[in-house]
C-alpha cells in the first residue's frame, strides 16, 4: 500500500527463504542477491523517515542472507535524498547489516545521478568498495504524459536506466571516482542503442566542455549490467560485443516479468565457454569482489542471479 491506495500485490516468495530456494532449486540458480523493491528507496519522503524504511528493509535481506548463506547475497538501501546521509549509512551497510552494496534508483526522485551533490556518495561507496546497483525507479518521461502502468514498466524503465548511465558517463563521475563499480538493470536499458551517439558527442564538444576524459563507451565497458532483457540475441551482443565480461544474470525474480527458466535461458545462448562462466558468475563475483565460486555445487550447471 502507498497510503490508501494499493500499490503490488506480493506473496511469500518476497520473504520466504524456503520458498526462494525451492524455485532456485528448480531454476538451476545457486545463489541469489537480493534487492529491496525499488518503491522502498523512499527518496520522497523526509531523509529520516526514510533512513528508517531504508534500515528495516536493510535488516531483513541480512535476517535472509543469515538463514541461508550459501545461498544469497544482498543489496542495501540508503537515503540518497540526503547524499551526505547516505554516505554515512554506507559504513553500516556492511559492518552492520553484512551486505554487498546498495541499490539506489535511476533517478533521486527527479534528479539524475551524475550531480555533483551526490558525490560524497559515490566517494563513500568507492572508500568503502561497495557496489552500486542502479534499478528504474519512477520514470522521468512518465511526469509530462501521465502512461499506464504497463507503459511504464515495459517501455519507459530501460529507457529510464539508460538517461541514469548516461548522466554518469557525461558528468565525469566515473573519472572522479575511477574504481566504482556499478551495475545497471534491464541490460543497460537503451544505453547500448546511445553509445555511438554519446562518443560521438564527447568529440565533437572537446570531452563534454573537459568535463570527461574518457570516451563514453570506454567508461560503459567497465560498468555492470544484468541479462534482463529477454531478448536472447541482445543479451549474445550485449555479452559479447558491446560491454564483453560485463553482464551478470538476472531475472527480476519473484515478479510477473521475471526471466522464466534463467539457467536454460543463458545456456542456450550458444557462448563459448569464457563467456558463459562470465555470464553465470564471473561477472557477477567481479560485481561483488567476492569469489563466489564456492556458492556453485561442482558438477551442476548452476548460476547466480541478480534479484529483487
Amino acid at each position: 500500500m502507498i497510503g490508501d491506495a494499493p500499490f503490488r500485490k506480493l506473496d511469500n516468495r518476497s520473504w520466504n527463504v524456503s520458498r526462494r530456494i525451492e524455485d532456485m532449486d528448480r531454476d538451476g540458480v545457486a545463489m541469489q542477491v537480493l534487492s529491496p523493491m525499488p518503491e522502498l528507496l523512499s527518496y520522497w519522503l523526509s531523509s529520516a523517515d526514510a533512513e528508517l524504511i531504508c534500515d528495516t528493509s536493510n535488516r531483513q535481506i541480512a535476517e535472509m542472507i543469515a538463514a541461508a548463506p550459501r545461498r544469497f547475497r544482498g543489496l542495501g538501501a540508503v537515503t540518497l535524498q540526503d547524499p551526505k546521509r547516505a554516505a554515512r549509512m554506507m559504513k553500516n551497510i556492511r559492518r552492520e547489516f553484512g551486505l554487498s552494496g546498495v541499490e539506489i534508483g535511476s533517478n533521486i526522485d527527479g534528479e539524475m545521478l551524475g550531480g555533483a551533490r551526490f558525490d560524497p556518495f559515490w566517494a563513500a561507496a568507492e572508500e568503502e568498495g561497495m557496489a552500486v546497483f542502479v534499478h528504474a525507479l519512477h520514470p522521468l518521461a512518465a511526469k509530462p504524459i501521465a502512461p499506464s502502468p504497463q507503459f511504464t514498466a515495459f517501455s519507459l524503465f530501460p529507457i529510464d536506466v539508460a538517461m541514469a548511465a548516461a548522466s554518469l558517463l557525461m558528468s565525469g563521475v566515473m573519472d572522479r571516482f575511477p574504481t566504482l563499480r556499478i551495475g545497471f538493470s534491464h541490460g543497460g536499458g537503451a544505453l547500448g542503442a546511445i553509445l555511438g551517439r554519446l562518443d560521438t558527442g564527447w568529440e565533437r564538444t572537446d570531452g563534454y566542455a573537459a568535463n570527461v576524459q574518457r570516451r563514453p563507451s570506454e567508461q560503459a565497458r567497465a560498468l555492470f549490467y544484468d541479462s534482463n532483457v529477454y531478448d536472447p540475441a541482445y543479451l549474445r551482443h550485449l555479452a559479447t560485443t558491446v560491454v564483453p565480461g560485463q553482464v551478470f544474470a538476472g531475472t527480476d525474480y519473484p515478479y510477473e516479468i521475471m526471466q522464466q527458466a534463467p539457467a536454460s535461458f543463458i545456456h542456450g545462448l550458444g557462448l563459448n565457454a569464457a563467456d558463459l562462466e562470465s555470464l553465470s558468475i564471473g561477472a557477477a563475483s567481479r560485481f561483488l569482489d567476492e569469489d563466489l565460486s564456492s556458492a556453485l555445487k561442482p558438477g551442476t550447471s548452476q548460476h547466480l542471479e541478480g534479484q529483487g
